[in-house]
């Protein structure tokens, strides 16, 4: 998982980092619909364009969540 994500995670969402793992899923992790909110807004103020909730939310794992983040930020934040 990118260092900066899981940064977000740990220190901006307050999530244990042993739930973590890629297969953990996002609910049992403790990703809500507000920390994807929030997410939203922190990977957009570091990184660039928003990634957008629907998209966050689409996704059931820490592992899908990291490839997405990756793969929207290594295309420019363009869909």
């Amino acid at each position: 998982m990118n260092k900066d994500l899981r940064d977000i995670l740990v220190n901006n969402l307050q999530l244990d980092p042993d739930c973590l793992g890629p297969e953990a899923r996002l609910e049992d992790a403790g990703v809500d619909s507000l920390a994807i909110v929030e997410l939203n807004m922190l990977l957009a103020e570091q990184h660039g364009p928003e990634i957008g909730e629907d998209r966050l939310a689409s996704v059931t794992t820490i592992g899908a969540l990291a490839q997405l983040v990756e793969d929207h930020y290594n295309a420019g934040g363009l869909r």
